[in-house]
This record gives C-alpha cells, sequence and structure tokens, in this order.
C-alpha cells in the first residue's frame, strides 16, 4: 500500500528546471521577474520566488522554475552577465526539481 502512495506521488508531479537569479535591483518584484522570464520562455513560468532575509528584506536572490529544460537554458544565455538597472545579474541553472 505504502509503494501505491508512492507511485501516485511520483505521477503526480511534474518536473521543473531551477534558475537562481543574483544581484537583483531591490525595486524589482517577483511580477517583474515573471514578464521578464515569461519572455524568454515558450512554455509556463512555473513560479518566481523572491528571497529574503530574517528582516523581510529582499536579498537580491530569486529562485525561477521553469516548466521546460530549454526555457531554463535559455533564460540562463540571456540573464547572465546582463545588466538590470545598472547592476550585473547572474543566472545559474540549478537542475530539475519536482514542481506538485
Amino acid at each position: 500500500r505504502h509503494r501505491e502512495r508512492e507511485k501516485r506521488a511520483e505521477r503526480a508531479s511534474l518536473p521543473g528546471f531551477q534558475v537562481r537569479l543574483s544581484n537583483i535591483p531591490q525595486e524589482l518584484t517577483a511580477r517583474d521577474l515573471a514578464e521578464a522570464f515569461t519572455e524568454v520562455s515558450g512554455s509556463r513560468v512555473e513560479s518566481v520566488d523572491l528571497l529574503r532575509d530574517g528582516g523581510g528584506r529582499a536579498t537580491g536572490e530569486a529562485v525561477i522554475i521553469f516548466a521546460a529544460l530549454r526555457d531554463a537554458q535559455n533564460a540562463v544565455r540571456r540573464y547572465h552577465g546582463g545588466d538590470l538597472n545598472g547592476r550585473r545579474l547572474e543566472a545559474v541553472y540549478e537542475g530539475e526539481v519536482n514542481v506538485r
């Protein structure tokens, strides 16, 4: 019975492809980032999470999960080393993750 539940859980989870973006200007919101990444994405941007410190302040990092590996790779090519509001961005592909 336990194995049946595990198999159902595996089928229910979908792969996502995670990119970490660093050195983000403080004034940008998750919505701003989602809009920017939608432009380089042929499929869904599953999530955009702006990371915050213990005081609730933005750390300048975000984790973006794409539905397709190609979109994650395009995002890294497009944004790694790019300039955004005077700041040089770092975009790193971190691998496959389970979305659901």
